[in-house]
């Protein structure tokens, strides 16, 4: 396998668990990172107990605070950043990119301000040359499972099958398995909405409700996200995919997962701040208001997700939306 060097935008759970990956296939790693004491730990002590504790990490990662270092030499650059500061970086980095750069991103959610995902929002402020390429990692993907070497799955898309086959191949290692798209929109469709739906799958949990609701409302949520793909222009086979079917469920089954969290907690809580609950970005929240303009825009119905978006904005009750949902929900044929 060629080695590549690898720059890493973030240093956080996804990103140092990516690292960790990708350094075990003899990558060089170097992460960029704006938290000095994170920084310090993972150049001394090849350590980030901040967000991937007890994980010794590879020598052959380095961090820095530069973003021109990180950025000049890569031959690949994964983005792993929060999505609201992800276009903000990526601007600044652009004169730092060699031309034959490949960009992968896994970060996830919208642009609030042009409304599409972060991923096309991404492809449209790149130099032509560099965003043809531009690649979306999707899939089910807990970090401290990539760390563990657990049997797992991305999917990566991206409209340049060189790129694709690319990251595709160095993903793939024991038991980490990557299938490739070609539909970038809808795999980055669906690693939004997700966190939106995952929202639901948390009501499921603080309400009691059993597997069979969960399931119900899994099998609702695809349909929605296929029902906007197919409008958009974009595969709908995406929806029941690895992008959004799989990573909707480790998303809404997994006990670390903040959205799932989030809306688990807002069926007993007095208030609907995330912070106040104890809980870091909930990119849920944006999701919900952001996809539910898209999904008018479109004409396409989306009760599940209007219930959503509706209940995280209410003053009181927060789950009520989607128990009413539930309740008045009326299925067609199938």
């Amino acid at each position: 396998m060629k080695k590549y060097r690898i720059a890493i935008l973030g240093a956080g759970n996804m990103a140092t668990a990516m690292a960790y990956h990708l350094s075990k296939q003899k990558h060089e790693i170097i992460l960029y990172c704006i938290e000095p004491e994170v920084e310090k730990q993972i150049n001394s002590k090849h350590r980030n107990d901040k967000y991937l504790k007890g994980v010794t990490l590879p020598k052959t990662i380095s961090a820095t605070a530069n973003l021109q270092t990180a950025v000049e030499d890569a031959q690949i650059m994964i983005v792993a950043i929060p999505s609201n500061a992800v276009l903000t970086v990526l601007r600044q980095a652009i004169p730092h990119m060699r031309s034959d750069l490949i960009i992968a991103s896994l970060s996830k959610g919208f642009d609030v301000k042009t409304g599409q995902t972060i991923a096309m929002a991404e492809q449209a402020i790149l130099p032509p040359s560099i965003g043809k390429r531009l690649c979306m990692l999707g899939g089910p993907a807990i970090a401290t499972e990539l760390v563990e070497g657990r049997p797992m799955a991305f999917v990566v898309a991206s409209q340049d099958k060189k790129a694709r086959q690319i990251m595709a191949h160095i993903l793939t290692a024991n038991q980490v398995k990557a299938a490739q798209s070609s539909d970038l929109p809808g795999v980055s469709l669906a690693a939004a909405l997700k966190n939106a739906y995952a929202i639901a799958l948390g009501f499921c949990d603080g309400l009691k409700y059993p597997t069979n609701t969960k399931a119900f409302v899994v099998t609702m949520a695809v349909s929605e996200m296929a029902g906007m793909m197919l409008k958009s222009g974009a595969d709908p086979k995406s929806a029941p995919s690895l992008a959004g079917l799989g990573d909707l469920l480790v998303t809404g089954w997994s006990p670390h997962g903040r959205n799932r969290q989030y809306g688990e907690m807002l069926v007993k809580a007095k208030t609907n701040d995330p912070k106040s609950l104890g809980l870091t970005t909930v990119e849920g929240i944006a999701a919900a208001r952001q996809g539910l303009k898209l999904s008018k825009k479109l004409g396409t119905r989306t009760p599940l997700l209007s219930a959503i978006h509706h209940g995280i904005n209410a003053r009181k009750d927060f789950h009520q939306p989607f128990v009413n949902y539930l309740k008045n929900i009326k299925l067609g044929d199938v």
